[in-house]
């Protein structure tokens, strides 16, 4: 039991992200539609040859999207692209599906 007591919690690797230089990590909570920015944790891990180097990594949650911006004013403008391209690409699908209907 002591062996399962000391295993750290499984991670999954779902993706990542590299924000450019000065940028921080925001979030997007879809059932809100509150900005925060996301919680970046450092984590000292050992390279195959020997270093050691700090990785950043982010706590990802359920019903949240992540963007890199500058600042929140700008993380807000990038979510609202965001969904008026998803609602274009809805729009589209719907029309497509409605002239087939008609057939």
């Amino acid at each position: 039991m002591d062996e399962m007591e000391k295993k750290e919690p499984e991670t999954k690797l779902l993706g990542s992200i590299s924000p450019k230089k000065g940028h921080r990590l925001f979030q997007l909570d879809t059932e809100t539609g509150e900005v925060t920015e996301a919680h970046v944790e450092g984590k000292l891990v050992e390279m195959p040859d020997g270093r050691k180097e700090i990785r950043k990594q982010v706590f990802i949650r359920d019903k949240f999207l992540y963007i890199s911006a500058l600042n929140k004013k700008n993380a807000i403008k990038r979510f609202a692209r965001m969904a008026q391209m998803i609602n274009n690409e809805n729009t589209q699908s719907n029309e497509t599906i409605g002239e087939d209907a008609e057939d």
